[in-house]
């Protein structure tokens, strides 16, 4: 049984080598480009994923800025306790627990903000003092 070549056999019987890849080398290149491109998809979508984590966490902590500065622009005294309230934004759903402690000065109260993602995992943390001016 003959072997085949990848040769051309001239009319003058000379043999002469076509140029070009074999199968085999151009299926290792395709492996070694599909590898390449995974790798460049994997750090697209790590990507993408730490950008919208960064941005609820971003909105999360706007929503607790908010609440405490709310309190201070309307010049509440905030009762001792923990409340709990819906502090969404955007399309974002997010929930705020509001802790206000007492402190040792009487005039000053300790608010303690918490939001948390629609997982129940926190997001955000902020701690301010209200005071009564009068």
């Amino acid at each position: 049984m003959k072997k085949r070549s990848f040769r051309i056999a001239r009319a003058n019987s000379r043999v002469v080598s076509r140029p070009g890849f074999s199968l085999l080398e151009v299926l290792v290149a395709l492996v070694l480009l599909s590898v390449a491109m995974l790798a460049v998809f994997r750090s697209l979508g790590v990507g993408t994923q730490t950008a919208q984590i960064a941005h609820v966490r971003m909105l999360a902590q706007w929503s607790a800025e908010n609440r405490l500065m709310e309190i201070r622009l309307r010049r509440e005294w905030p009762n001792i306790g923990e409340e709990r309230f819906d502090c969404s934004q955007l399309d974002t759903v997010l929930s705020c627990s509001q802790k206000v402690i007492a402190t040792p000065n009487v005039g000053f109260r300790r608010i303690e903000l918490q939001v948390f993602d629609a997982g129940e995992r926190q997001v955000a943390r902020l701690v301010g003092f209200a005071t009564v001016v009068r």
